[in-house]
């Protein structure tokens, strides 16, 4: 794992929609390892390396859910609206960043009012996105105004990269920035003549996979290996039934979501490379939400795509947490699946008779 690859990916602010710092840091990151890089209308960052054999595209996805500034109060404070999927009792009170338009970053907090001043009633409810606000120390307007904020800014969590003990990784963004170090890890690591490798940070996943539709049609590749995250179900109050994942038990394989189901000759090869690397691999299922893989396969007449998750706890919050160990179970299988790819090998994946 590079893990300073990891932590200043994860200390970008790229709320869906405002990508910019992640796509500069993979630019920098791939421009010597790429014969090309560009960029689709939407703004994902497609690198290429190679120019014979099938196209095979391993895919993270850059933003992060976040909020955006939609009025200032006469006093100062911030309102927002939410981007992307949160929980209003996961906010309060935590440290976020609003990023100018500059490109300024500006320190706030979301407000939240002193148990002393509820009323019993009032502690028996959780608070309303629309209740809430941004407190950023001003005393009015004005003062926003002169610090560059204004309407249509982005606010992300506060950035508060750690690592705790031997293993874990806590974070916020590790969805998907885990994906984007990844696919960039794999982009400089894979050297297979006899394919032509993409590399990409799609664009607005957390809504609705937009840049997942217009990359996969600006490349149209043949083969597709998403690399995102998914629910750990290994803490008190989650069904493990319905969420099997545990950290450290090796990274996902999400066998269904929402809009996508894994091409099972590419999933067959996948768990092969995982066995031939003894490297340990989890299943999962998601109902409620979806990867990108699920506008890769159903362009240009659809494409074989699996989707491999890193386990995390707490997604979709200030604070993720992932396991080292399935960050490299990874980075292992998915190697190994790359190097063993062939024309051979691609087309018997849409061989259906």
């Amino acid at each position: 794992m590079n893990i300073e690859l990891l932590k200043t990916l994860c200390e970008c602010s790229a709320v869906s929609g405002d990508e910019q710092e992640v796509r500069d840091v993979l630019i920098h990151t791939l421009e010597k390892h790429a014969d090309e890089i560009r960029f689709d209308g939407l703004g994902s960052f497609i690198a290429r390396k190679g120019t014979r054999g099938p196209k095979v595209a391993i895919v993270g996805h850059m933003d992060e859910v976040g909020l955006m500034v939609t009025h200032i109060t006469d006093e100062g404070f911030i309102r927002f609206d939410t981007i992307g999927g949160w929980w209003s009792q996961s906010m309060l009170n935590h440290r976020v960043t609003l990023r100018t338009r500059s490109g300024s970053k500006i320190p706030g907090v979301i407000g939240s009012v002193a148990p002393h001043a509820l009323s019993e009633k009032q502690k028996q409810q959780p608070m309303a996105f629309d209740e809430m606000f941004v407190d950023i120390g001003a005393n009015s307007r004005e003062e926003v105004a002169k610090r560059g904020i204004a309407m249509g800014d982005f606010i992300s969590p506060e950035a508060n990269f750690a690592q705790w003990g031997e293993d874990k990784i806590v974070a916020k963004a590790l969805d998907n920035r885990v994906g984007c170090a990844l696919m960039a890890e794999l982009f400089q690591r894979v050297d297979n003549p006899n394919i032509t490798l993409y590399g990409v940070g799609s664009v607005e996943e957390e809504v609705g996979l937009r840049g997942a539709q217009t990359s996969a049609e600006s490349i149209k590749p043949d083969v597709v290996i998403v690399l995102d995250t998914a629910v750990a179900g290994d803490v008190p109050g989650i069904d493990a039934v319905k969420y099997p994942l545990k950290l450290g038990q090796g990274p996902g394989v999400m066998l269904f979501d929402k809009r996508y189901f894994p091409n099972q000759k590419l999933l067959a090869a996948l768990k092969a490379s995982a066995e031939k690397r003894e490297a340990v691999l989890q299943f999962s299922t998601m109902k409620t939400g979806a990867t990108d893989g699920g506008r890769y396969n159903v362009m240009g007449g659809g494409r074989p795509v699996v989707a491999l998750c890193l386990p995390t706890r707490y997604l979709h919050a200030n604070s993720g947490m992932i396991s080292a160990t399935d960050y490299d179970a990874a980075l292992t299988i998915v190697h190994e699946l790359l190097m063993s790819l062939d024309e051979e090998h691609v087309a018997a994946f849409t061989q259906f008779r």
